[in-house]
């Protein structure tokens, strides 16, 4: 049902923008050039981000225990926000001018990563030991972007806004082809630590009692979950609660289970940002509102819904 409703969903996407098309009709007529080269690359990444945060966002939550973690938890998100709006103003790295966002973004999430790590060496890496180095992160990139976009002129200022927004405007077919090469490098790395990640969801004294090494399992998976992270925003921008809400819809369906939440979350990351994709064509006719304003409004009413149950939504 789940991949019926990406298909249609998928379809729906296609065929909308600033003009309607007919998809079926496209492959003969001039609208297959805006198709293949604009719409489809645009509802592939839809795709694939989704399921990059879905996966992320399973993979945080397991790990930390805490039914309202994401990839942003840990300031994997803002790390990447800076790296973004440092190569905005000035061109950082300075390698390949039309991918020195997506380069500064990847390097600064990576940044971001080491420097949690660092933080943990010689330390048990417990949930709540991770989270507060991870929001102490998290305010720090975030003070560090606020900083930069203060620094910028008008124009510059308007560029790193619409890329903290989220979009999927900026989607291309080499981002198509990255985002798919990192998803798939670390999803099968990820799944085959099933069996230890449902482990981790009782206490760390009975998964180590199982032979279980938690401190450098925790730290393994957030290493592959942020590689994903950071290469699938650093071609959108921030797009916030998908990583939160698709963990959440997949427990419900399938259960706690690693080896089964796995695949439906990234079904439902997939999912939802192309939903949010279809709303965003069709609120204001004409416009195409980044997705990542969309998927804040969606998400924010449903974390107050697990708050206000206790963290439980299964």
């Amino acid at each position: 049902m789940l991949i019926v409703a990406i298909v249609l969903l998928s379809l729906i996407d296609l065929s909308n923008g600033v003009y309607s098309m007919d998809v079926f009709n496209a492959f003969t007529s001039v609208d297959k050039i805006v198709l293949f080269n604009m719409r489809l690359p645009k509802t592939l990444t839809c795709f694939l981000v989704g399921a990059c945060l879905g996966l992320s966002g399973l993979c945080m939550q397991n790990i930390l225990k805490n039914p309202i973690a994401s990839p942003f938890t840990l300031g994997i998100s803002s790390a990447a926000s800076f790296g973004a709006s440092l190569s905005i103003l000035t061109g950082f790295p300075f390698l390949i001018p039309n991918y020195n966002i997506q380069f500064g973004s990847i390097l600064f999430s990576f940044i971001g990563c080491a420097l949690i790590t660092v933080f943990l060496v010689g330390r048990q890496a417990t949930a709540n030991r991770m989270v507060l180095i991870g929001v102490a992160v998290n305010f720090f990139f975030s003070a560090l972007q606020a900083f930069a976009q203060y620094a910028a002129n008008e124009r510059d200022s308007q560029k790193i806004v619409t890329w903290i927004f989220g979009s999927i405007s900026r989607s291309t077919w080499d981002g198509v082809l990255i985002i798919s090469l990192g998803l798939f490098i670390a999803l099968p790395l990820i799944y085959k630590e099933s069996w230890k990640v449902n482990l981790l969801m009782f206490s760390d004294e009975k998964a180590q009692s199982m032979g279980i090494q938690t401190t450098r399992l925790r730290i393994y998976i957030f290493l592959l979950t942020s590689f994903v992270t950071a290469i699938a925003i650093s071609y959108v921008g921030t797009i916030g609660f998908i990583g939160l809400l698709a963990p959440h819809f997949s427990r419900l369906l399938v259960g706690n289970d690693f080896r089964y939440s796995c695949i439906t979350s990234i079904l439902f990351g997939s999912l939802l940002l192309l939903l949010a994709s279809v709303i965003s064509k069709n609120i204001l006719p004409g416009t195409i509102i980044p997705v990542g304003i969309i998927t804040s409004i969606v998400g924010v009413p449903f974390m107050c819904v697990v708050a206000w149950k206790g963290g439980k939504t299964y």
